[in-house]
């Protein structure tokens, strides 16, 4: 089962969403720096499209929400933050995530336009110009440069996912010591790994399912290398695998769907039930989370937290 990709509508409608996001974010911040409210603190949040909680609406276009598990996450923690410690302080979210990244494109600049030339470079300026005020910063990264190899389609080629996966680390393990850099030594900066969309191929018969359970291998290569470079960079992961509970083809429950799929892996109706994987079109079958999903991910992202 193919997830659809951008339109070319829906990818520029989603990019000048993004970048407005991205420059009232900056203004906003520019103003606290600049103002006199000296209590304020930030969350930055940085990532893919899961970090600007990208959904498809009725129609299948691909557009940014409110409801992405930065959002969420945002939500959670900033009534806690605001009322523990310092009189009068606030959280801020800056978001600074962008659809269809990839590594190369966070560091030297691709699919969004950042004053700074890139996420990264803009991430790094933000956490320079603001140490001591930085409460929080969050990354995914790697689903697009694993998704864009295309070691997974009909078969899965284990060699290139060993191949793209070790460049993941490579890339990643840049960007980890230039936000550790910039962020300075005692900010909290919590990663992510991954569930597997590939999972919905189950739905498609006897050779679906095969390749649904190949695919859990083929992800699970790219989480170990994901575990290992946050875990090098002393940045705690949150288990997004897990909590999807990627890994599970010996519980079946019961499904919305229609015989023969009205019973399921867990893997299988969790990847139903929290991404668009399942949808018939428009709407799917798509990668991204929904609310359910996005709602997870946030939670699994506060359990990691100090």
């Amino acid at each position: 089962m193919k997830a659809k990709g951008y339109s070319a509508d829906g990818m520029w409608r989603t990019l000048l969403l993004a970048v407005a996001l991205l420059l009232g974010a900056c203004d906003a911040a520019n103003e606290l720096v600049n103002g006199d409210d000296e209590d304020v603190y930030y969350y930055v949040s940085l990532g893919t499209s899961l970090a600007v909680g990208v959904q498809p609406d009725s129609n299948g276009l691909l557009l940014p929400t409110n409801d992405g598990y930065a959002d969420v996450l945002f939500d959670n923690i900033r009534p806690g933050f605001r009322n523990t410690g310092a009189q009068n302080r606030d959280l801020e979210h800056i978001m600074l995530g962008c659809p269809g990244e990839s590594l190369d494109d966070m560091i030297n600049g691709g699919n969004c336009p950042y004053i700074a030339g890139s996420q990264l470079a803009a991430a790094v300026d933000f956490l320079s110009e603001n140490q001591g005020r930085i409460h929080l910063v969050t990354i995914d990264m790697g689903a697009n440069d694993f998704r864009g190899a295309n070691c997974i389609d009909t078969t899965v080629d284990m060699t290139c996912i060993n191949t793209v996966s070790a460049q993941i680390a490579t890339d990643l393990a840049t960007v980890l010591a230039a936000l550790r850099d910039a962020a300075g030594p005692n900010v909290t900066i919590v990663g992510m790994n991954y569930y597997n969309p590939f999972l919905g191929s189950w739905l498609e018969g006897a050779a679906g399912q095969t390749l649904a359970m190949e695919t859990a291998q083929g992800v699970g290569v790219l989480n170990d290398f994901l575990s290992t470079t946050y875990g090098t960079a002393g940045v705690p992961i949150a288990d997004v695998a897990v909590a999807f509970d990627s890994d599970n083809f010996t519980t079946i429950v019961p499904s919305p769907l229609p015989a023969p799929n009205d019973m399921l892996p867990q893997s299988v109706a969790n990847i139903c039930t929290f991404t668009f994987m399942c949808d018939p079109g428009p709407v799917g079958p798509d990668i991204h989370a929904t609310d359910a999903g996005y709602s997870l991910i946030a939670d699994t992202f506060e359990a990691e937290l100090p």
